[in-house]
């Protein structure tokens, strides 16, 4: 026991007193023997040091924490088994504002030490996290700053899924310094989304914080699809989803998740340009444009006002030959920002269009109310709903028959996180603008 109590002091010394180099390996509290985990004798020994006064309580705190906790070990989504040895103190962000809203939702933002410039720009969504150092301008393995990452000493490196971008991220990092851990989640996609909250809350001792996410996102989403899946297919209504740019769509989507029928569903590919006359003859009962990059600045949590959703949606309803669709008739289009349903955001962008698609089947569902319970409480963000930016003037000329519509007509404000304001009946929903696409 006494060899192993000095070991035990001697490693416990060096993982606090010698600064880190890059590959310098993971020292783990009250592991003596180099393995990377604190066994049952190992334990024991730091109990004795603790009751001899050479540990803090601290110390031997952390010390069985690790003894009972861990190794943590789990299949991330790119497929690779992914092992952390300790708490999770240093973690970097290399990646979009996904992961950065996900931690913060699951109030482990404290445990990071760097994230990417779309982060840092978004002060209103991230008001502690866009302060820390920036490793680069997007994530891209050509834009980040490898050394600088080493630099902060991380546990673990965050990044995305499957794709080759993702796969360069890791290989350059880990043939920098092979023990740093590289977890990759997609952090947007829905199909994947409560299983990365549940590992990622699982790695950050944030299990029961996941639980309550989970359960939010669940419950609106298991709702919603409860009330669609007994719609028949014929008379689902019809939307037409352009994304970022004019005529640009998708054959998948976040539409079938809210009950909707895209006009385009059963192309085989995923993003393609249409032209107008297939969209006036596929007639779509509702138009939703998202607005990307082009409008940074312009729409988002740092922009004051909704003048380029505005014009936008009135460029829509303008269009040669759209006067006839029945969604510019009824007025049912709508713009917003493409976080709102590309981004970690997506269950509260799935809500407005399944408001959007069955005003009358969702009667009880409030959107609003909704997209500001995962803003106050989840993301934290101190949030005065008294605080209203700006004012609409209502001009609005909407059938007092149509109850969806008179509810939007009596909403006449504003916030810096998202808008709804019907002038006319146009309504948009702003959120941030992080992800470049």
């Amino acid at each position: 026991m006494k060899w192993l109590i000095y070991t035990l002091i001697l490693a416990l010394f060096v993982s606090s007193a010698i600064a880190p180099a890059f590959a310098k390996g993971i020292d783990v509290p009250g592991d003596s023997n180099g393995d990377k985990i604190v066994s049952t004798e190992e334990q024991k020994a730091a109990e004795k040091l603790s009751q001899e006064g050479q540990i803090t309580k601290a110390q031997l705190e952390e010390i069985k924490n690790i003894h009972e906790n861990y190794p943590k070990t789990i299949t991330d989504s790119a497929n690779q088994m992914v092992t952390i040895y300790k708490p999770i103190q240093r973690a970097v962000i290399a990646y979009w504002i996904d992961a950065a809203i996900t931690l913060q939702a699951l109030k482990a933002e404290d445990s990071i030490i760097g994230i990417t410039a779309p982060i840092a720009e978004q002060q209103t969504l991230f008001p502690k996290l866009s302060r820390l150092p920036v490793v680069g301008e997007i994530p891209r393995v050509e834009s980040l700053d490898f050394e600088k990452i080493l630099e902060l000493e991380p546990d673990v490196v965050i990044t995305g899924e499957n794709a080759s971008t993702w796969d360069a991220i890791q290989e350059k990092i880990q043939s920098l310094d092979p023990d740093v851990a590289v977890i990759r989640f997609d952090y947007a996609e829905p199909e994947t989304y409560l299983d990365e909250v549940n590992k990622t809350g699982y790695l950050f001792d944030k299990k029961e914080e996941a639980n309550e996410l989970i359960d939010f996102i669940d419950g609106h989403l298991s709702q919603i699809n409860e009330r669609v899946k007994t719609i028949p297919s014929d008379e689902r209504t019809t939307v037409y989803y352009e994304v970022f740019n004019d005529y640009q769509t998708r054959g998948a989507g976040y539409i079938a998740l809210a009950g909707g029928a895209n006009i385009f569903e059963n192309t085989s590919q995923e993003t393609f340009t249409t032209n107008p006359e297939e969209i006036i003859a596929r007639n779509p009962e509702v138009i939703l444009h998202l607005m990307g990059w082009k409008y940074s600045g312009k729409i988002g949590w740092e922009a004051d006002n909704v003048t380029a959703m505005r014009e936008k949606r009135d460029e829509i309803m303008n269009r040669p030959g759209f006067a006839g669709i029945d969604s510019v008739k009824s007025g049912r289009v709508y713009t917003l920002a493409s976080d709102i349903v590309m981004d970690a955001i997506y269950p509260v962008g799935i809500c407005y269009f399944a408001k959007w698609f069955y005003p009358d089947l969702f009667k009880d569902m409030d959107p609003n109310a909704i997209h500001q319970e995962y803003l106050s409480k989840f993301l934290g963000i101190d949030y005065d709903h008294a605080n209203v930016v700006s004012l609409c003037t209502i001009q609005s000329s909407i059938p007092k028959g149509d109850s969806f519509r008179r509810e939007q007509d009596e909403m006449e404000y504003f916030s810096f996180n998202y808008s709804m304001c019907s002038a006319d009946d146009w309504i948009s929903v702003r959120t941030g603008n992080g992800r470049s696409w």
